[in-house]
């Protein structure tokens, strides 16, 4: 397998993505969108006879389609600007070893048989090592890598936890 080499220097947006898809993407994601669209339709069919359970229905309406992406941005933002690793960018090298990450003179392996899920979205894959920790590798800094990438992730993981799209 060829070496994929390339750099991520987290942007607000990317990690954004990372927790809109981790929160919304799950059978508690869809659950709570229930919740809320199911407060819009009792607000908007007139449920609440006080206005105090209209502006209740309206907080619950708004808080999973407003209110927590909102916070799920400014967690982001926040977290970009306040962890340490994220202010230079981090290199990568993909190969049958595995992963490896470096920054300045720290460098880290981590072995294919160590990653717990692989996942792709439109943008994005995640490269999760634990249920709540995750590599995030943006596709646009793959630059044209991506399908090799993909090959690789095919390759030496094991199908259930990759949930990459391949084509046929």
């Amino acid at each position: 397998m060829q070496e994929i080499k390339f750099s991520v220097k987290m942007k607000v947006k990317t990690m954004y993505r990372f927790l809109m898809h981790h929160g919304y993407a799950g059978m508690s994601g869809i659950i709570n969108l229930i919740i809320s669209g199911g407060a819009l339709v009792l607000l908007i069919a007139g449920m609440g006879e006080s206005v105090t359970s209209k502006v209740a229905l309206a907080i619950v309406a708004a808080l999973f389609t407003v209110i927590n992406p909102l916070y799920l941005y400014y967690k982001a933002a926040k977290q970009v600007k306040l962890t340490p690793m994220f202010a230079k960018p981090l290199d990568y090298v993909v190969n049958g070893t595995g992963l490896t990450v470096s920054q300045g003179e720290e460098t880290l392996t981590v072995g294919w048989d160590e990653l717990r899920k692989v996942v792709e979205t439109g943008n994005d894959f995640y490269i999760y090592l634990s249920l709540t920790r995750a590599y995030i590798f943006p596709k646009e800094n793959l630059a044209g890598q991506e399908e090799a990438f993909r090959s690789a992730v095919k390759e030496y993981t094991k199908p259930e936890i990759c949930k990459c799209k391949f084509k046929a």
